[in-house]
């Protein structure tokens, strides 16, 4: 029997949208936390500049290109294509990380950034229009994958490029580990790249893929923050759960110029497949 991809994925991210809602996380309100939004402008800015200029390089995107970027986050890459002289529209629906790219937009010097405020299962390709290349980047937490995979290739005129883990970065956080322990059943995780690449496939769209390999680059201001951080990502509310986190993080973290992380690799595929240009 064949296996259908699509649903493969549809169903792994219903799953952990139920039990986002369970530990009271549903609507995408991770993302809309200040803290949790600060944080990760602060390691996009101090910590990831490699890997965003690796992503852009490897994009071979050419100046005055227009960009759709879905799930733009604080403009990590909206930004530097912007910088570059690409037209970039945004998909993108937390409003603390919109902000965020406005700031960050306005410190590049950048121009103006066309932003939609939804999620990309709720946009219309009347709205998006049709772009030379759309990007989304680590930012498929979806369902009803296949028409969304769908509206992409229909949005882009050239190519699309797709960032998506091929292990859940969740694994080194301790998820997996750490959840049933402190809520009695396994930890709910999206769909990986393999099913993604696949899920294309079964879709009639046959991608390139390449995978690459790094350390987790996570950083605390302090230990205060670090376990803060874990205490939310893994619903510790309790203070039994919260000794076990605590133990947890005394066992792996490591203290470098002031900053705080627990160390882990990071395994992402970069998928991207090219149009017909009729």
């Amino acid at each position: 029997m064949e296996i259908d991809y699509v649903s493969l994925w549809n169903e792994q991210h219903a799953r952990s949208v139920v039990q986002k809602e369970k530990m009271g996380e549903g609507g995408g309100t991770f993302w809309s936390n200040q803290d949790v939004v600060d944080r990760f402008v602060r390691n996009v800015v101090f910590g990831e500049s490699s890997r965003i200029e690796k992503q852009i390089a490897e994009m071979e995107i050419p100046p005055g290109s227009s960009i759709l970027d879905i799930g733009t986050g604080p403009g990590t890459l909206a930004v530097p294509l912007a910088v570059a002289g690409c037209h970039v529209t945004t998909v993108e629906p937390s409003e603390p990380m919109s902000a965020a790219m406005e700031t960050c937009r306005k410190m590049a010097g950048a121009p103006p950034i066309r932003e939609i405020r939804k999620c990309w299962e709720n946009v219309t390709l009347d709205e998006v229009g049709v772009h030379d290349v759309v990007i989304a980047s680590r930012s498929l937490i979806m369902g009803d994958i296949g028409n969304c995979l769908l509206r992409m290739d229909a949005a882009a005129r050239r190519v699309v490029h797709l960032y998506w883990f091929l292990v859940p970065p969740s694994s080194s956080g301790g998820n997996e580990e750490l959840w049933p322990v402190l809520h009695g059943e396994p930890y709910c995780s999206e769909a990986n790249a393999d099913v993604l690449w696949n899920a294309l496939c079964q879709l009639g769209i046959y991608a390139n893929l390449t995978i690459e390999t790094k350390g987790k680059s996570q950083w605390y201001a302090d230990f205060a923050e670090l376990t803060r951080d874990y205490y939310h990502r893994l619903s510790a509310h309790e203070e039994w759960q919260q000794c076990i986190v605590d133990a947890f993080l005394a066992d792996r973290v490591v203290h470098e110029r002031s900053r705080y992380a627990v160390p882990g690799l990071i395994r992402t595929a970069h998928i991207w497949w090219e149009k017909e240009i009729v």
